[in-house]
């Protein structure tokens, strides 16, 4: 079955990592910025995240969190 695009639910759980990151881990928060800035993907972010910490969860973050900030930047 192939997933159904919900963009507005997509923006609602990435802004809710944003969120979340800003409040329990703000180091993560900046670093995931800088790396934004500087033309890494989502898909990337999230890749290097799972490979350096087997955590699954806060890749998946920090992948909300990238594509939250390349929306915002337009």
């Amino acid at each position: 079955m192939k997933p159904v695009a919900m963009p507005g639910l997509q923006q609602a759980l990435d802004a809710e990592s944003y969120e979340w990151l800003a409040a329990n881990s703000p180091i993560i928060l900046q670093a995931v910025e800088r790396e934004v800035t500087g033309g890494r993907t989502p898909d990337q972010i999230r890749l290097f995240v799972l490979l350096h910490t087997g955590r699954m969860e806060i890749a998946m973050r920090c992948e909300q969190v990238a594509r939250h900030v390349l929306a915002a930047q337009g």
